[in-house]
């Protein structure tokens, strides 16, 4: 049985440095349409608005490690 230590470095490994900055833009700007879905669906009672807005966090928090692991293979 691999290490799950080992298995996430592989993948972090496969992510290129180049990739950190687009992906840090797209976790910001899914973070804020599922900052404004989650307030529509506040203030008008959509059910549907709230869970895409939980999807579009869960998009941001996937960007964002994606834009972590490219960080961490910027070469020094």
């Amino acid at each position: 049985m691999a290490n799950p230590s080992d298995l996430v470095g592989r993948l972090t490994a496969l992510i290129p440095h180049w990739l950190a900055w687009p992906m840090s833009a797209l976790s910001t700007m899914a973070a804020f349409a599922g900052a404004g879905l989650v307030f529509a669906g506040a203030a008008l009672g959509s059910v549907n608005a709230a869970v895409w807005g939980g999807a579009a966090f869960l998009a941001a928090a996937i960007a964002w490690h994606i834009a972590d692991f490219a960080q961490a293979n910027r070469p020094v």
